[in-house]
């Protein structure tokens, strides 16, 4: 890739944020925020090959954005992450279905053109997008980078046991209700939950928790370090999943994961009662997950995912 191209990066604000800042330390890229995709989509053939990168799910507006989709050109790139795939797999009714089924068409006949790359993030996401009819390719979305993240060989004392990320308006979907028994069951043992939709946790909510359980509103990136680092163990205990960002961060900090995905260096979450009878023995057996950031380091690293990025612009430039 010689030229440099010119790329609008839109979608999921948090991991919009991510891959623009790394496409910006990369002199190829030229980037855009969505603000411009009107313009973007209308020059395109006054200003040579662009791209429309857009993170979770079906990609721009049908509605607004129609000339994008009935022509090759810009290239639209959708990268899958997760609740996306679960929205699409699930059934439409009404205006709901009839968007979906005109949005499908136009997908599949882009995509034919050659003017539609679909990225998933984790493997089983590339599955389940194959039995939607949509051919995806892994390339997982990554945090991993110590230069941001920092050292892991801090002293701070591991005064938390359980960690996990629990959006407060998705409680139960992220298994908030099955980490409440854990901690209820097990109260000799620390278990912080965050909410990172919320800048305050309501009093009537926090009086309901067990005295083991600390409930924190959203944290800054300096302050997310610090707890991971403070914590022995990270609880991700969704009904559905992607590769999720807070799984590789804490196997970047030595943490172990309790999953319920299987995943490499983390422990798998069978059902509540399996994960709860293992919580003393991995209490009292713990030692910090060499392995597993080792793992992460090797395979998820922000310059992996950058090489792997371009790679798949190549392939296209040359197709």
């Amino acid at each position: 890739m010689n030229e440099q191209l010119e790329i609008i990066v839109g979608g999921s604000k948090d991991h919009r944020d991510l891959v623009q800042k790394v496409l910006d330390g990369d002199k190829r890229f030229e980037t855009h925020d969505p603000s411009v995709l009107k313009k973007f989509e209308c020059a395109h053939w006054l200003f040579g090959r662009k791209y429309i990168y857009w993170i979770y799910g079906r990609g721009p507006s049908l509605w607004r954005h129609i000339y994008l989709w009935v022509k090759r050109n810009p290239i639209l790139i959708i990268h899958w992450i997760g609740t996306d795939v679960l929205n699409e797999s699930n059934n439409k009714k009404g205006v709901a279905k009839l968007y979906s089924a005109i949005w499908k068409k136009l997908f599949l006949r882009k995509q034919k053109k050659g003017g539609l790359i679909n990225f998933a993030g984790s493997p089983w996401l590339v599955n389940e997008l194959a039995s939607l009819g949509i051919d995806a390719t892994y390339l997982p979305l990554t945090t991993i980078d110590e230069n941001q993240l920092g050292s892991t060989k801090s002293e701070i004392i591991k005064d938390i046991d359980f960690l996990s990320y629990v959006p407060y308006s998705r409680f139960q979907f992220y298994g908030g209700d099955k980490i409440l028994y854990l901690a209820e069951r097990w109260p000799d043992y620390t278990f912080l939950l965050i909410h990172p939709d919320l800048n305050e946790i309501p009093l009537d909510f926090s009086q309901k928790m067990p005295s083991n359980v600390i409930l924190s509103p959203r944290v800054d990136n300096a302050k997310m370090s610090e707890m991971y680092q403070r914590s022995r163990f990270f609880v991700r205990y969704t009904e559905h999943d992607g590769l999720s960002l807070s799984v590789l961060e804490a196997l970047y900090y030595k943490l172990h994961v309790l999953w319920t995905y299987d995943f490499p260096h983390t422990i798998k979450i069978e059902n509540q009662e399996q994960i709860s009878s293992l919580i003393p023995k991995l209490i009292n057996e713990w030692a910090p997950n060499e392995i597993g950031h080792m793992y992460v380091m090797e395979n998820f690293s922000m310059e992996k995912w950058r090489t792997d990025f371009v790679n798949s612009i190549n392939n296209n430039l040359k197709e």
